[in-house]
């Protein structure tokens, strides 16, 4: 074959070449969150050095008004402690603390993950091998509407990890956060656990959800965290004699 016909057989390879790899989607596909190369803790002498290895900490562009972009955005960070055996993974729960916390020296999920990580049941092995666990720093949900706001965060950014559904546990004010998501986006819960909700508070219906809660007497935080961790890992609901079941915010 002469050279000249090589030369145009390789020049039309490329003319078809060049707008069909502008059109391939990359094997990773980009996302509105930009993760780290590292998390900026402070220290990590009461964190479980296991959890502290699977934690990615990014930053996420939100609009400051879902209903009206062009207001502007707010940027937000996302902490997520991936599950410890993620060829298994089946899923993500997102967590809200709810209350004003002390300082911390690491972000509320990584004291959660490492907590989940010493408890010797098997439905908190399932939720630490089996689900990666994120945190969303949250709005002041005492403004406005920002528990609305706040909700669309958690869709915009379930939607950018693309998983199908979330698994959600709240506590005190952040039980209005998971509610209003439910309410908003029922087809996009998993399981819903919320803890120490105010009484007659608004719950979602229509979604698979646990309501418990915590008392001041001595040992009573056995009792969530057993139905906790059964119902976030298995969908297990607690008899209706349990005690730190809450009856009050369904009436």
């Amino acid at each position: 074959m002469k050279p000249s016909v090589v030369v145009k057989g390789l020049a039309c390879i490329g003319c078809w070449l060049i707008p069909n790899l502008a059109l391939a989607k990359p094997l990773i596909a980009p996302t509105a969150i930009d993760w780290l190369l590292d998390c900026p803790l402070t220290t990590t002498a009461h964190l479980n050095p296991q959890v502290v290895g699977r934690t990615q900490c990014g930053l996420v562009n939100v609009p400051r008004d879902h209903a009206a972009p062009q207001r502007g955005r707010l940027s937000l960070s996302v902490t997520r402690v991936g599950a410890r055996q993620p060829l298994n993974r089946e899923g993500v729960v997102f967590i809200q603390a709810g209350e004003p916390l002390q300082a911390q020296d690491a972000p509320f999920v990584l004291h959660l993950a490492s907590r989940w990580e010493s408890l010797a049941t098997q439905a908190y092995r399932t939720l630490v091998d089996r689900y990666d666990v994120i945190e969303l720093s949250a709005r002041d949900l005492r403004e406005g509407n920002a528990v609305e706001q706040a909700a669309r965060d958690m869709e915009f950014v379930r939607g950018q990890l693309d998983e199908a559904r979330l698994n959600y546990l709240g506590n005190a004010a952040a039980t209005r956060l998971g509610s209003r998501y439910g309410t908003l986006f029922p087809e996009r819960v998993g399981r819903m656990v919320l803890i120490n909700a105010e009484p007659g508070e608004a719950v979602a219906t229509g979604v698979e959800q646990l309501l418990l809660k915590e008392s001041a007497r001595a040992g009573a935080d056995g009792c969530v965290n057993r139905w906790l961790g059964d119902f976030l890992a298995y969908g297990r609901q607690p008899p209706a004699s349990t005690r730190c079941l809450d009856l009050s915010a369904w009436e």
